[in-house]
């Protein structure tokens, strides 16, 4: 683990330097004033959480805002904890970091890493250029805020799929001023350490924060040891110009415990696979990610923000024998630009944005054969070229004060191209395009009430993953996936009640989805003719009491309820079955009571239908529901305590799986859900 000790090191000496920065600043610029801005201060390159929900709720369709201080009040590890209560999407573990995350039915054949969603952190993807993405890089310490864009109503950021995109935006120095260090621990030999600190002195702010976790994990063959870095460090130019500059490092070592049998995820979950055991299965990451985002403010009320970014990875992957070892080094770049600004038109109000993003990467893609987790004979060795470039435009115009009619289009080209060096003749290219339009209605008859419609269009191209199959020559003949996505649904506040409802209904043309396509080429990712993804997004809260034992305590229950409807339309070969993946029913609640800077307790459930496994609909995960709690308490202003305890009951069920075909060949396809367990942490913040 020299690599972690190093990064441990550097990121601790950046954190060390804090204090001497902001001195320096206030040496070297005369005359200035350093101030302890109020937490959750925005700036022009990252707005404040407040100013991002207004914004947010702009858009005419479905859309979510999870609050960085909810996430800190529990264990939080990866998306299933953080999207906790976020209607509409399903975000189910498989191990550690690891989680199987859907919108709308998004990448539903998919059942390793993904795709079909756009993960984002401060607008600089995660996903490599083809589309693929993976989980462990994002540290849920750094949040100020996740946002949730669903569909087409995450055009501005470039997002072509069913899915939409999740953009994690981190902390600054002016939004978390101080000093901050948690440790915390728990269940399965768990204990995370994170210290981070934030500053500001005049025009300069900057923000790092170092975490580093160990675990052995609930399942055999589940260890991992990771240690990440954030840092960012905005410069205010002038009142109407600001840049900020972003470094995020990490090292992350995971086993592999592998999907089993329904009968052992439901008896025996601690097991491992066997293969996972004996051919040692990781997925090791090694990566660096550098970007930039500048704004300006000009004119009456425009707004430029532009950016560059570029990540470098190294995935070191031992995984089936029938796969090998996937040893890649990936380098991603990628730039954007965005104008936006509100004018008058006629008379009548008028908001606008136009962009453009690109990324270009290239995958050193090479796999051997695993011998016991190590690398033996070279099987494969290809380089794969992806770029991406949308050019997207949006417009809301007022026709009353109350009504905005909003217009918006993407334009896009995607180039896939893969050097085989082994078989040459495997070697290929492909370009998509597509235009991609949107159009919309929201309606505000009232402060804090809205109804919104939307009609809008996906195109999602395929990644090297479906392009590169067995049984082919050259690409495998996989169309990209294209759907018109129609939205309806409100959401707004009245009295002690808050509301957010979407219905969707999605009509599909060439999904990809595991079929068997003829003799020679096993069951893989083709495309289906026509299918239909359709679903209600309930979200909603109610503030039961207030001054119930003090003065300005308060007992809130919150609630998330999904239905997912995804079948087949007259399909030759599986009719007008369920597509498998996901549970037609999910329902998640809390009951929280909270006493002002005191104490707080939030017992939670989640309850989910059973879910079908296969096409054939003749397999399912059994429903299940689980219990949990939560509890926090500050002892002083700069110190507090939590405890988070999952699964109380220990309920034995599936969280996730794999689809198949039928039960006719390997159902070794389930994901345990995780035992009971309790983690405890102390923070303490100056």
């Amino acid at each position: 683990m020299k690599s972690s000790l190093s990064l441990t090191g550097a990121s601790l000496l950046v954190l060390a330097a804090l204090p001497v920065y902001a001195q320096e600043k206030n040496v070297t610029l005369d005359p200035i004033e350093v101030t302890a801005p109020a937490e959750n201060e925005g700036t022009l390159t990252v707005p404040d959480n407040s100013e991002a929900k207004e914004n947010l709720e702009q858009t005419p369709g479905g859309v979510h805002l999870v609050q960085g201080k909810d996430i800190e009040k529990k264990f939080s590890q990866n998306y299933e904890d953080t999207l906790f209560l976020a209607p509409g999407v399903s975000a189910r573990k498989r191990f550690a970091e690891e989680v199987r995350l859907s919108i709308r039915g998004s990448g539903l054949s998919r059942g390793f890493h993904m795709r079909g969603i756009k993960l984002l952190q401060d607008g600089v993807p995660f996903n490599l250029a083809d589309g693929s993405a993976d989980f462990q890089e994002l540290d849920p310490n750094i949040t100020q805020r996740i946002e949730i864009h669903k569909g087409g109503n995450a055009l501005q950021y470039g997002a072509t799929s069913l899915g939409g995109a999740v953009n994690t935006v981190t902390k600054t120095g002016r939004s978390n001023p101080g000093y901050e260090a948690t440790i915390s621990g728990g269940s399965f030999d768990t204990y995370r350490g994170n210290v981070q600190a934030g500053q500001s002195a005049g025009d300069f702010d900057i923000f790092a924060s170092i975490t580093g976790t160990t675990s052995s994990g609930y399942r055999e063959h589940e260890d991992q040891q990771s240690v990440k870095f954030n840092g960012n460090t905005g410069i205010r130019l002038s009142d109407d110009l600001e840049t900020r500059f972003y470094i995020s490092a990490n090292d992350i070592d995971q086993e592999l415990a592998g999907s089993i049998s329904r009968e052992q995820a439901l008896n025996s979950p601690e097991d491992a696979a066997s293969f996972a055991r004996s051919t040692d299965w990781q997925r090791d990451i090694r990566s660096l990610r550098l970007a930039n985002k500048t704004t300006y403010m000009f004119g009456d009320d425009e707004q430029l923000d532009i950016g560059a970014y570029v990540n470098f990875k190294d995935l070191f992957h031992p995984i089936t024998p029938f796969v090998g070892v996937i040893d890649q080094q990936s380098r991603d770049m990628g730039a954007f630009a965005q104008i936006s600004g509100n004018t008058t038109l006629s008379g009548h109000h008028n908001s606008f944005r136009i962009g453009l993003s690109t990324q270009w990467g290239k995958v050193d893609a090479d796999v051997f054969a695993n011998v016991g987790g190590h690398k033996g004979a070279q099987t494969a060795d290809r380089d794969q070229e992806a770029v991406d470039t949308v050019l997207y435009a949006e417009n809301s115009f007022r026709i009353v004060p109350e009504l905005a009619f909003v217009t918006g289009a993407q334009l896009t080209a995607a180039y896939r191209k893969v050097d085989d060096n082994f078989v040459p003749a495997e070697s290929d290219s492909k370009t998509y395009t597509s235009f991609n339009p949107k159009v919309g209605l929201l309606y505000e008859p009232a402060k804090d009430l809205q109804f919104f419609a939307n009609l809008s269009y996906s195109n999602e191209v395929p990644t090297f993953t479906e392009l590169t199959q067995s049984g082919t020559v050259g690409f495998t003949p996989v169309d990209s996936q294209k759907a018109w996505t129609a939205e309806i649904g409100t959401r707004g506040e009245a009295g002690r009640f808050s509301w957010d409802l979407s219905l969707y209904r999605a009509w599909l043309k060439d999904e990809m989805l595991q079929f068997t396509t003829g003799g020679g080429i096993p069951a893989s990712t083709f495309n289906a003719d026509e299918t239909v993804h359709q679903g209600i997004e309930l979200g909603f809260a109610v503030k039961i009491a207030e001054g119930v034992f003090a003065e300005n305590d308060d007992l809130v229950w919150r609630n998330a309820y999904t239905l997912s409807d995804f079948h087949f339309v007259d399909d030759d070969q599986y009719g007008d079955n369920r597509i498998p993946g996901i549970a037609q029913h999910v329902y998640q609640s809390e009951l929280r009571y909270e006493s002002e800077n005191q104490w707080f307790i939030a017992p939670s459930i989640e309850v989910s239908s059973n879910a079908d496994v296969d096409y054939e609909n003749t397999l399912n995960a059994p429903g299940y529901m689980v219990l949990n709690l939560a509890a926090g308490y500050n002892f002083t202003e700069s110190i507090s305590a939590f405890i988070d305890a999952r699964n109380l009951l220990d309920k034995r069920y599936i969280s996730t799986f794999s689809t198949i075909i039928n039960g006719a060949g390997n159902t070794n396809v389930y994901y345990p859900g995780q035992g009971r367990s309790v983690f405890v942490g102390l923070k303490a913040k100056f």
